[in-house]
Order: C-alpha cells, then structure tokens, then sequence
C-alpha cells in the first residue's frame, strides 16, 4: 500500500474523531438545556416527554428509509458515478415519509396528554432535512470524508445558537428545539453540498440501481427494530418503566462509545482507489486503538455521567459495561460490513443478481442469528422477572452483545473470503487488554463530580497513549506521526 494514502486515511479519521470530540461538549450543552427549558415551568415534564416522542417518531423511525441508502450511495460516490439523481430520489422519499407522518398526526397527539398540533406538524421539517442529511453525508463519505468531522461541527454550533435564541429569547418551547435542529441540519446539509467534489450530475439509471440495491440493507435494519423490541417485551414481562429507565440510561452513555467509528471513515473512499487487503488491517490497527481509549473512557467515567443524567441511574452500571462493548464489537463489524459493501459484484450499477450477493447472505444470516439474542433476553427476563431492576435492564443488554458477536463473526469471514486480509490480532488485543484491566477500576473509583471525571481522563490518556507506544508497534508508529504532523502545522 502506498504510504502516503495510508498517513492519508488515517489523518482523516484523526480530524473527523477530534471534530466529533469538539462537538461533544456542545451536544452536552445544548441537551441539557432542552430538558432543564422543558421540563421546569413554565412547561413541565409533559412537554420534555412530548419532545421526546417526536423526536423517536421522526428520527427513529420515519427516515428508516434513508438509512437504507447510505452505504450504497457512498460506494456510487467513491466510484464516481452520477448521484444527483439519488439526491433527489432521498427528498422525494422525505417528503413522503413526512406526507404519511402528517396523516398520522392526529393519531400521534391523542397518545400524548400535549395538544398543540403545530409542535407535531413542524416536526415534519426534521423528516425531510434528515433524508437530506443522510444522502448528502453519505456522498461525502465516498468522496470528500474530510468535511464529515467539520459540517457535523457546524451543525453542532449553530444548533446551540440558534435553540438559546428560539427558547430563552422569543420562548417558542418544542418550536424552538425543532428550529434549532432544523437550522443545524440545513447548514450542515449545504456545507456538505458546497464542499463534496463529487459528480452530482443526474442520471437516474444509478438512482434506481441505488433504490433496488437498498433492499439489501432492509435485514440490517428490521434487526436494529427487534432489538428495539426489547423494550416492548420487557414492558409487557415485568410492567416496569424504571427497568426500561435504566436500559435506555445505559444505552444514551454507551452510544459515545458510536463516536470512535469515525476514525475509519475514509475507508470506503480508499478502497474505491485501492483494493489493497491492508487497507482494512490498518484500519482494525487504527480502530482498535482508539475504540478501546473510549472503552476505557466509558469504564472510567460512566459511573459519573449516569449520575449527571439521574442519580438512581448509576443502578444501570452493568448495563452500561455490556451495551459500551457491544457497541466496540459492532465498531469492528462496520469495517468489514463497509468492506463488503466495496467489493460486492452485485452491487454494481449494472448487476441484477443483488440477493444473491454477498451482502444479502450476510444481512439475513445475522437477522436470523439476532433472534437468538432477542430470545436469550427475553428468556432470562421472564424467570428472573422478579429480580432488580438494574439486574433485569443487564439482562435486556446480554441479547444485544450476543448479536453483536454473531454480526462481528458473519461479517468476518465474508470480508476474508473476498479480500484475504491478515488480521492483526497481537496489535488488536494489546490495547483492548488495557480496556480488561480498566473495567476491577471502575468499581472502586466512580467519581461523579466533572472535574474528578476530567483528571480521570487526563489520566487514563496519558497512561494509554504511553502503554501503547511501548508494547503496540502500530500504537507507537501513530504517536511518532501525530507528533510529526503537530509541529509541522506549528
């Protein structure tokens, strides 16, 4: 593999990781202020919940379609093809899906005790704008992945701005946070389509290719919706919200866990421009060092955050330790599930054999894998029913780590079959072993205050950073080209 394309993947998942890092705080801020402006007079915990709702309906579950395009946009994208045409295929698909949220939305205010019909109508802005969003990030990561970090960036800030001025100015309530949100996904959208340096002309004939292959994808999603149907089951087992509380308390500060990902989000643009196995070994080198600082962050601080969250939610410890890796196994898993995407033949523009490619075998094996973890959760749920709900929320977790393990097995031996790669297992363990050790500490030191948590992590970076530069020949190679890189921009 060329050496400079190599420096060049990895200082792009660097800058798109620290723009995620940068935003973090600000995300933080600005969740904060929603429920604290939500919840307190003169509103109430009725307008947070109502937000709430809105907020899963519109994102959660109408712009599922959207999703299904991303992967097989950015291979298009990466390719050079025409994907102009799958822009507007998305907006029109946006405007549907709005159209459908728009009939239901009688239906929707009648299950909330909150009946302002604008607050559900107005939310149909954030439908359409995330249609947008998907495709036109989706785009830059095939071809320009260097402007992710810094348009999610943008978004970030303006959000901020935008929803101060909306509640605490002019006091527009759930009106506000939607404008915020509308604002940051408008800008973050233009952003993208003024910086891609990608072909944007319109040729339908690779948006249609693009529409059939997306069914593809449509297994990989309806088994993140029976996971989701955990919580349901759960409901109807033991017929309690605080287990429920718990489980989604852990998943909220796990899912920071989601962030190390962006580290390899220039793997598909280079696979398009060099199909060289090692491409992916680096980046399970690369993701493994940072995937396992953050495993380690969670451990160290996770205690705290539950705490700044709700107080009697440090009873989701456990359930925190479980979904934090399974979100480090699903990490590794999206390099080969990306992988694959770049090297299926019958993902081509010009293949009609797409379920029979290997994609499709992959997605539907691991739908039906995840009913064993579906069932393994339910199963533990129903005969320990009686236990606490800490333990039971533990036990919804156990079914999701089993999935992710079946997902990282499947999407493994698919990816060695097409590209035969080496997987550099010593590099791999040595910094996740440090992730092993980090998890005895966390159950003795839980600080909760944000400066103790701060040090912490102080620490735990510099510990980390030197440990890998002794014993992890990869870990020291990126520490000497960091360094490098720092005092040439200097």
């Amino acid at each position: 593999m060329d050496k400079k394309e190599s420096v060049r993947v990895t200082r792009i998942g660097i800058i798109n990781l620290l723009t995620r890092a940068l935003g973090a705080p600000i995300s933080f801020i600005f969740t904060l202020l929603v429920a604290r402006y939500l919840s307190n007079p003169p509103y109430g915990i009725i307008y947070f919940a109502t937000w709430q709702t809105l907020y899963v309906l519109t994102i959660g579950y109408f712009t599922i379609p959207a999703n299904l395009f991303s992967l097989i946009t950015s291979r298009y994208s990466a390719e050079k093809k025409n994907v102009g045409g799958i822009v507007i295929i998305n907006l029109i698909a946006g405007i549907i899906s709005g159209l459908v949220f728009a009939i239901l939305v009688p239906y929707y205010i009648s299950l909330t005790k909150l009946d302002v019909p604008i607050y559900f109508y107005s939310a149909i802005s954030l439908i359409v704008l995330t249609y947008l969003l998907t495709v036109t990030n989706s785009i830059a990561q095939g071809r320009t992945p260097k402007i992710i970090g810094i348009s999610a960036l943008i978004f970030q800030i303006l959000r901020l701005i935008t929803g101060i001025i909306f509640m605490f100015i002019f006091n527009l309530s759930i009106l506000a946070v939607i404008l915020a949100y509308s604002i940051g996904y408008l800008a973050q959208i233009l952003f993208n389509l003024f910086f891609i340096r990608a072909n944007l002309k319109i040729d339908f004939m690779v948006a249609f290719s693009a529409v059939r292959k997306a069914v593809v994808y449509i297994a990989n999603y309806i088994q993140y919706i029976l996971e989701a149907s955990m919580v349901w089951i759960t409901l109807a087992i033991v017929k309690s919200d605080l287990v429920v509380a718990y489980f989604e308390s852990a998943i909220i500060v796990s899912n920071i866990q989601i962030w190390s990902q962006a580290i390899y989000t220039g793997l598909m643009a280079k696979l398009a421009e060099d199909k060289n196995p090692s491409i992916i070994s680096d980046s399970i080198r690369l993701y493994s060092i940072v995937g396992s600082l953050f495993l380690i962050l969670i451990y160290i601080d996770g205690y705290g955050l539950l705490y700044k969250l709700r107080p009697e939610y440090t009873g989701a410890i456990f359930s925190l330790y479980i979904l934090t890796f399974s979100n480090f196994i699903r990490g590794l898993y999206s390099i080969f599930y990306q992988s694959i995407t770049m090297a299926d033949p019958t993902l081509s523009v010009e293949s009609k054999n797409e379920f029979k490619g290997h994609l499709f075998k992959l997605t539907t094996s691991n739908l039906l894998y995840s009913l064993l973890g579906l069932g393994i959760s339910t199963a533990l749920i129903y005969f320990f029913s009686s236990y606490s709900p800490y333990l039971l929320a533990a036990f919804m977790s156990v079914g999701i780590v089993v999935n992710s393990f079946s997902m990282l097995f499947t999407s493994y031996k698919t990816c060695k079959g097409i590209y035969n790669f080496s997987f550099p297992l010593r590099e791999f363990l040595i910094p996740l072993s440090l992730g092993a050790l980090s998890l005895p500490i966390s159950m003795v030191y839980r600080p909760v205050s944000f400066l103790a948590m701060g040090v912490y992590a102080i620490i735990v970076i510099s510990f980390f950073t030197l440990y890998n530069y002794a014993f992890n020949p990869y870990g020291r190679r990126l520490v000497i080209a960091i360094i490098r890189e720092f005092k040439q921009r200097v």
